[in-house]
């Protein structure tokens, strides 16, 4: 998917931080830097609000999202060595490039540990400067709060895949990443920029964000059953496998219906303007991935080609030349429902204050 140019460049740079950014799967970055950035746009208005620990603390997420990708590679690649390049399923296509640094030889496991332990050492010390300004400016109480929420994301996310929970081999895998990225992201964003500790508009707008979060890795899950079942991961959607498939894709309906259920809860409470019914507009690009899903799971024929409404899907015919169109295009579409929608509230926000 690189050219030899590129391959030739990371194999001989396998411990620079531009081969770990590439392999710690920044393309899924706006899952995590675009709720932060939501949650930001919903406190600028508060009197305790101090915008460079907003900051700090949006770029020790970011980082801090690539250390776990990183560490989700670790403890797979310790858990079952083969990965899925060695796998015979067919709809194991999709995750070849998983940990290939390190089956192709340009990366060692150890470098992997090194890399990711950085990468957590560099967030921790961005959420630590942070920490420490919210105790300067608001008290060492509204201090204590972001560091709850940093413990329990820090516990969930090495839980994911570490032992000894491995919660996304029992099925939860899909649910924790969507209390990660969403409730406990947005809170924990504003208990660091505000010293604020919980506020239901943004434990609501968390919920709905974490539920389009989830519908990625769901989406993912649903499509690839057959290789999870290989590998003996047991995901959400396996949980939920049955020969009509119905089940599954009645969760796909309400992860990315509910959300707008929620926004909309919202205006008649009166936290948030009219204006956040522009969220609508992407309500078409759900439809679509719900639609396209069921054609999928029941074989029958799609046309998995980017319409202009779908989003960026940058480099597509890359990817079916390689034989991944299938896969990419509804997990791109599910990534883009998340990007627009933050995107249009963070302007919405950002306007009313």
């Amino acid at each position: 998917m690189i050219d030899q140019a590129t391959e030739q460049y990371y194999r001989g740079h396998h411990k620079g931080i531009f081969f770990w950014i590439r392999n710690s799967r920044a393309i899924a970055l706006p899952q995590s830097a675009l709720p932060a950035g939501l949650a930001i746009a919903m406190c600028a208005n508060q009197p305790t609000f101090v915008w460079w620990t907003a900051i700090l603390t949006f770029l020790g997420i970011c980082v801090g999202h690539l250390g776990m990708n990183l560490a989700d590679d670790y403890y797979d690649f310790l858990r079952d060595s083969r990965i899925r390049s060695t796998l015979s399923a067919t709809s194991v296509r999709a995750r070849l490039d998983k940990c290939r640094y390190i089956t192709s030889g340009d990366a060692t496991v150890e470098d992997l540990r090194r890399a990711m332990i950085r990468f957590f050492a560099i967030a921790t010390l961005l959420g630590a400067a942070a920490i420490v300004g919210q105790a300067v400016v608001n008290g060492i109480e509204s201090a204590i709060y972001p560091c709850v929420y940093a413990l329990l994301g820090l516990g969930l996310g090495l839980s994911y895949s570490g032992r000894p929970l491995q919660l996304c081999m029992h099925g939860l895998g899909e649910l924790v990443i969507g209390t990660m990225f969403g409730p406990l992201l947005m809170l924990g964003m504003q208990s660091a920029v505000c010293g604020i500790a919980f506020s239901w508009p943004v434990a609501v707008m968390g919920t709905a964000i974490g539920l389009l979060v989830t519908n990625i890795v769901y989406v993912h899950s649903v499509m690839e059953v057959a290789a999870d079942g290989e590998l003996d991961k047991m995901t959400f959607a396996r949980l939920l496998y049955r020969q009509t498939r119905t089940p599954e894709l009645v969760m796909v309906g309400l992860f990315a219906m509910l959300p707008f259920a929620l926004i909309g809860l919202g205006i008649v409470l009166r936290w948030w303007s009219a204006w956040t019914l522009l969220t609508l507009l992407t309500l078409p690009m759900s439809i679509y991935l719900i639609y396209s899903l069921y054609r999928f799971v029941h074989h029958l024929p799609t046309n998995d080609n980017p319409r202009w409404w779908f989003g960026p899907m940058t480099e597509f015919q890359i990817y079916k030349e390689a034989g991944m169109d299938w896969f990419l295009i509804r997990w791109l579409l599910a990534r883009n429902v998340v990007m627009y929608i933050c995107l249009i509230l963070i302007i919405v926000f950002a306007c009313s204050h």
